[in-house]
């Protein structure tokens, strides 16, 4: 195998900077909606960064909660990309709670203005604001069209 003397690596599309504003450590708090969940609420962090080559956004979280009656720890990561030719964004997820599957962790979303709508099993919206913290509406599918709140968080950064 010869070495290309002309050989140009790959570069980024630039539509992936769109997904900066989470870029960064960040604490977060929530609240379960309407679902149905007891005990509410949400508390952990998230973390934000490019792998190299700028390709793909790795986001790792660590968040606990209580859910019927039991403590959960909910640990994970999930890479962001983009999709040029149908100008979407793409998400994929990886936690120690399981539901790995063809369909199950999967997400695929545009930005609606400033916020980032990703649709899989769930819809996901998040919001940067002015003062730099992002909250974040996690709706459950209640049919066609429809969705049921059921996760709000809020996050702020740290680092």
């Amino acid at each position: 195998m010869h070495a290309r003397d002309d050989f140009t690596p790959p570069r980024p599309d630039p539509a992936l900077r769109r997904l900066d504003f989470l870029v960064g450590t960040w604490s977060l708090t929530g609240r379960f909606g309407s679902s149905g969940e007891t005990g509410g609420e949400l508390r952990g962090t998230a973390t934000f960064r490019w792998l190299p080559g700028g390709f793909f956004l790795v986001h790792h979280w660590s968040r606990t909660f209580h859910l019927d009656g039991h403590l959960v720890r909910d640990t994970g990561y999930e890479f962001y990309d983009y999709i040029p030719e149908t100008d979407a964004y793409r998400a994929h997820f990886f936690t120690n709670l399981g539901g790995c599957d063809e369909t199950g962790n999967k997400y695929l979303g545009h930005f609606d203005g400033p916020e980032l709508i990703l649709i899989g099993p769930v819809r996901t919206t998040s919001r940067p604001h002015p003062d730099g913290t992002i909250s974040q509406h996690t709706d459950l599918p209640a049919g066609p069209g429809q969705w049921i709140p059921w996760l709000h968080t809020h996050l702020r950064r740290t680092g």
